[in-house]
């Protein structure tokens, strides 16, 4: 017969690669010649739900949404530095003065604003909005320069990111865990669907080929994950390597 074992405690990738190894045994021996196909498939694409999920909710906060909306605002920082440096050898004394105001201050923020982590670059970018707006000598500098749709892009684009970027951190940190649970719970059942099949089947064949073999790969694979629970509930700090 196939071991017990409790599934709860492994955590999520532990209990992703359980899961996976228990399948790879059972397809090696022929779920058809297991007469075990339906319940196989059934937890095959339990598992493949759970690993998607898990993935995601692993993954970098990266989406393309989130990455088109970087590549504006930094094309929009890049290009009013570029503009704003560029008028810095105005021959026009004004323009030449109120230029080199504003690239003074964008000196203050580091040469390479556009490549900062997500994070810092939506801060920079909200102090140089701010302080443009509301500083009077920046705010002249912007208005004789003409530089007003410039900076309306930059805001806009940098308050559209983090939105986006926000939105998607919540996502990743709330339902995944839930969603998580749930498809766990799920496959839990058909992985003990499974293990009745099967347990069934060696026992309606007195034992015989290839249900016996089968249960003994089961069962080593078993013995691995449950030495590492029992190793782990000691506070040995010894874990075998699974998978």
């Amino acid at each position: 017969m196939i071991n017990s074992i409790v599934l709860q405690p492994l955590r999520n990738g532990e209990y992703i690669q359980f899961l996976t190894d228990t399948l790879n045994i059972v397809s090696k021996s022929n779920p058809q010649a297991l007469n075990v196909s339906e319940q196989y498939e059934a937890l095959r694409t339990a598992t493949e739900n759970v690993e998607k999920l898990f993935k995601i909710s692993q993954a970098s906060l990266v989406t393309a949404e989130i990455e088109a909306l970087d590549k504006r605002r930094d094309d929009a920082i890049n290009g009013i530095n570029l503009h704003v440096q560029s008028l810095t050898y105005s021959p026009n004394s004004e323009i030449n003065k109120h230029a080199k105001i504003l690239s003074a201050h964008l000196a203050l923020f580091g040469p390479r604003i556009a490549i900062e982590n997500y994070q810092s670059e939506t801060t920079i970018l909200r102090n140089i909005v701010n302080d443009w707006k509301n500083k009077p000598e920046l705010q002249a500098a912007v208005t004789a320069l003409n530089l007003g749709n410039w900076l309306t892009e930059l805001e806009t684009a940098n308050n559209e990111f983090n939105q986006a970027y926000l939105k998607r951190n919540e996502e990743l940190a709330v339902a995944p865990t839930e969603k998580l649970r749930e498809l766990r719970n799920i496959a839990n059942n058909l992985y003990y669907k499974l293990r009745t099949r099967i347990n069934s089947n060696l026992d309606i064949n007195d034992g015989a080929e290839p249900w016996a073999g089968t249960v003994n790969l089961l069962n080593q694979h078993i013995s691995t994950y449950a030495l590492l629970q029992t190793r782990r509930a000691g506070g040995t700090g010894e874990e075998p390597v699974v998978g």
